[in-house]
């Protein structure tokens, strides 16, 4: 049995070690314990600086890679999409430069960006009054333009449409809906404050890129799930056009839900939706032309370098 005796020994004991270690660090031991830490403290304010210098030289590395990309998009990708209609599809919290940069992309490789439009935030709803007053315009505009949701399945109405409205079907015997027609149907959509939409020229498109963005407002739960509602629509787009890339700048992305992130996240959407996730780059650019180029022929793949991608870059097209 442990004794009194035992606990003193031992007290005693530990004040002894803490009294010689006093004595031992304030006496023979002090000098080799500071010169030691000065060592250690130097070699640490190396290490910063030769890593602050390596830092400097890999953002210089990248910038001047990504000047020579941009030089030389205009010539890679000149003619990569001649004769494709392409329809630009902008969603709330997405980065207006993307969207912009995007647009003279398609251009510079041949492709008539034949209309632009951006959703707004009531497209996702899920109040109870916004959700009616668009339900309702959904159904008149359907109605105006002849495009059947009666019977949509899984897929929203209001995705059916938007879908049929700016695009011309990939599937044989689809029936297309009149450019006028469509202008109609995405006036109505308008004036509900669904999309803003600039009809000037239009035509419906066989490609489509849809510029995400990030889902900032509600809580988590609110906002994974006014995510996958965008991601449904880019799904809706993919079924009914000829082919779709969802294209975002994930590095400077604001903190939120990421629309890109729930598509790569969706099993149903990467079986047919590419995307490419560093669009704020000439490397991006690339990517977003060339994953256009393999949508019309029927492939599908991930680019960029955030979680989920599966390459850099979009394969470049054989000659």
């Amino acid at each position: 049995m442990i004794d009194f005796r035992y606990h003193l020994v031992s007290i005693v004991s530990i004040f002894l070690a803490l009294a010689v270690g006093i004595v031992l660090g304030a006496g023979p031991l002090q000098g080799e314990i500071g010169d030691t830490l000065n060592r250690e403290v130097a070699g640490l304010r190396q290490d910063k600086a030769q890593l602050n210098t390596q830092l400097q030289q890999s953002n210089a590395a990248r910038d001047g890679l990504d000047a020579y990309i941009a030089e030389t998009n205009a010539q890679v990708l000149s003619g990569a999409l001649s004769d494709r209609k392409v329809a630009l599809v902008v969603f709330p919290g997405s980065d207006g430069a993307v969207a912009e940069a995007t647009a003279a992309g398609l251009r510079s490789a041949g492709a008539s960006v034949v209309s632009t439009t951006s959703v707004t935030d009531s497209w996702v709803s899920v109040d109870a009054s916004s959700a009616a007053a668009r339900d309702t315009a959904v159904a008149e505009a359907a109605s105006r333009t002849g495009v059947d949701v009666s019977e949509t399945g899984a897929v929203a109405p209001r995705d059916v449409l938007l879908a049929a409205l700016l695009t011309a079907p990939k599937a044989a015997g689809a029936e297309t809906v009149a450019p006028a027609a469509a202008v109609e149907g995405l006036t109505l959509l308008s004036d509900a404050d669904l999309v803003e939409v600039d009809t000037e020229g239009f035509q419906t498109a066989d490609l489509v890129v849809v510029v995400a963005g990030v889902v900032t407002s509600g809580e988590p739960e609110a906002r994974a799930t006014a995510a996958e509602r965008w991601v449904d629509l880019s799904i809706a787009f993919d079924d009914r056009s000829t082919g779709t890339v969802v294209v975002a700048e994930t590095s400077t992305a604001a903190a939120g839900t990421s629309v890109l992130v729930a598509v790569r996240n969706d099993a149903t959407a990467t079986r047919g939706v590419s995307t490419v996730d560093n669009a704020g780059t000439a490397l991006g650019q690339a990517s977003v032309v060339h994953g256009l180029v393999q949508q019309a022929a029927g492939d599908v793949g991930q680019y960029g370098f955030a979680g989920g991608a599966d390459a850099p870059y979009a394969p470049v097209p054989a000659p």
